[in-house]
């Protein structure tokens, strides 16, 4: 048994569970950063209210759900088949349930069949809406990423009476700034072929992909849809300044894995099964984010960060102390991999879309 299973073995069954903290940079070595931008936000980012020195304390760079996507990403590319269950699309793509926005909850896989019979009347289906936390077996073989980041089976269009089953993250990691003063981003379009704004009157409809240039000297029709070259963007289009972006002071990532919420869940009668199964969840929490941090954290353009000092440990209860611990990429690895041994997954199973996504699908191409 490795060091570090031997102490998330330990841990799974006492302690409140893991934190991680870590101080971030821009991969350029300077204070801007494009955190994500939002059309209805004040500032076009979700950050506080700038104070009269136009500081705003806070402003997130990403949230927890965007983070969980992250560790998904790294779950599905371990090559431990932590995700069994997929839905093979008409084009030849495979989706894993860690690559559906719901997971097992997901609509593309509620609207899915395995030989002519719809998921949620198979036997994997009828497995994965009862579970409960008073057994999760059903969630832990087919898709343990639900007991990990979360789950809501919130799309079963009324097919199911009673309230439907929320299953809360035990992993949750956000990344913020701090000391955000919000700048503004120039945009334009010098054209290299000079075409000049008022050289033709172009009538275009909306929803159609070819235009016309009006005759010269002729007027357009009433009623008709005209545009300048710079509108289908031909010709030069003058620099504009908006809100985008912000010089930090600092960037942290905190985030925690609750032990004592994977303690609510029991995945048999025999308490050796039920501390494999949440070591192993608990071993995918901690190689998730520590695969992220090493991989280095491409959030989106202008938004490259790395990890300048990482810190895990495990608070104590009673205590203002906390245990600390030194995690690697290699060392979660590893960890993962016995625990992953220790607990029987289902085998991969591949669903195809039913008659009414597959339309959906053909209407959309």
């Amino acid at each position: 048994m490795t060091d570090l299973l031997s102490t998330m073995r330990q841990a799974v069954q006492a302690s409140p569970g893991l934190r991680i903290n870590a101080k971030l940079s821009p991969l350029n070595g300077g204070h801007h950063i494009l955190p994500p931008t939002y059309a209805d936000a004040p500032h076009g980012h979700n950050m506080t209210q700038p104070d009269e020195h136009g500081v705003a304390a806070w402003v997130s760079i990403d949230s927890a759900a965007s983070f969980a996507n992250r560790v998904e990403e790294q779950l599905l590319r371990c090559g431990l088949d932590l995700a069994p269950v997929a839905v093979q699309l008409p084009d030849g793509t495979h989706l894993s349930t860690l690559q559906m926005p719901h997971r097992a909850f997901d609509a593309i896989l509620r609207d899915s069949q395995l030989n002519g019979t719809r998921f949620e009347d198979t036997e994997i289906g009828r497995a994965v809406f009862g579970a409960s936390p008073v057994d999760a077996t059903g969630l832990l073989r087919h898709d343990p990423a639900v007991l990990l980041l979360g789950g809501w089976d919130s799309t079963r269009l009324g097919r199911r009476g009673g309230r439907e089953r929320k299953w809360a993250a035990a992993l949750s990691v956000e990344i913020a700034g701090a000391g955000a003063r919000p700048v503004a981003r120039a945009g334009g379009r010098l054209d290299p072929l000079g075409i000049p704004s008022d050289v033709a009157t172009i009538l275009h409809e909306a929803g159609e992909t070819d235009y016309q240039l009006l005759p010269e000297g002729e007027q357009a029709p009433s009623g008709a849809a005209t545009k300048r070259p710079s509108e289908i963007n031909h010709g030069n289009i003058a620099p504009t300044l908006k809100p985008k972006g912000v010089l930090v002071d600092s960037i942290a990532l905190n985030g925690v894995l609750s032990l004592s919420r994977l303690r609510r869940y029991r995945f048999g009668e025999d308490e050796a099964t039920n501390v494999a199964a949440r070591t192993l969840l608990a071993c995918m929490g901690v190689y998730g984010v520590a695969a992220v941090l090493e991989d280095g954290l491409d959030l989106r353009r202008d938004c490259e960060l790395v990890a300048t000092e990482v810190h895990w440990s495990i608070p104590v209860t009673g205590s203002s102390e906390a245990t600390p611990l030194t995690i690697t990429r290699a060392t979660a690895l590893e960890a993962l991999r016995a625990a992953r041994e220790a607990v029987a997954l289902a085998a991969p199973v591949t669903f195809a879309p039913g008659p009414n996504l597959e339309q959906l699908i053909a209407r959309s191409r």
